[in-house]
């Protein structure tokens, strides 16, 4: 198991979390037996968490009133789970369920920095003009998430080995003046 996962468990109310609209979700039904995915509007300490009604055909269709349903969702660098009962089905002004406000939501670390959301599109190059020769670089890349620790980036082709250095080079606009930024990383 993970190192980041070994921590135990923590029991929070739903709204100590503050998830937002829009959040993704994983709602397991346990009669009939299956998962959906959805996505949260809102909730009501006390009262319910209203979710998107999940799209999964016959199956979600077969979800009833009173129904036990188990719901997973990522808050920040925690992952946690509650189980609550599916109250009522919504079909006007458009699909969505209300399910019960859980009485508490267990909650587990996964990592140490929160990563924020981005979509930046940068630059790989090699430390340098040495190692010219490897493959895929320099190339273009896209940046999907940053921390205080690291980020994440997609490319087309395999970039690099573990241990190995690259400058990331991100142009932006600041405050109506454009900036180059330079960074080395380690992979």
């Amino acid at each position: 198991m993970p190192k980041s996962l070994e921590q135990s468990a923590e029991s929070l109310d739903l709204a100590q979390l503050r998830p937002l609209p829009g959040e993704r979700l994983r709602v397991e039904s346990r009669t009939p037996r299956s998962r959906f995915v959805s996505e949260l509007i809102g909730y009501r300490v006390d009262g319910s968490v209203l979710i998107a009604a999940p799209r999964a055909g016959s199956l979600a269709a077969s979800v009833n009133p009173g129904s036990a349903v188990t719901v997973r969702l990522m808050a920040g660098n925690r992952i946690c789970a509650f189980s609550s009962r599916l109250l009522r089905i919504q079909t006007q002004p458009f699909g969505y369920w209300h399910l019960e406000y859980p009485a508490e939501v267990e909650v587990r670390r996964i990592r140490n920095c929160t990563r924020v959301p981005v979509r930046l599109k940068i630059a790989l190059d090699t430390e340098d003009d040495a190692a010219r020769a490897q493959p895929g670089l320099p190339c273009s890349a896209l940046c999907t998430d940053i921390s205080l620790q690291g980020a994440c980036f997609e490319t087309l082709d395999l970039v690099g080995q573990p241990g190995e250095r690259l400058f990331v080079t991100l142009r932006i606009a600041l405050a109506g003046i454009d900036q180059v930024l330079l960074s080395r990383i380690h992979l």
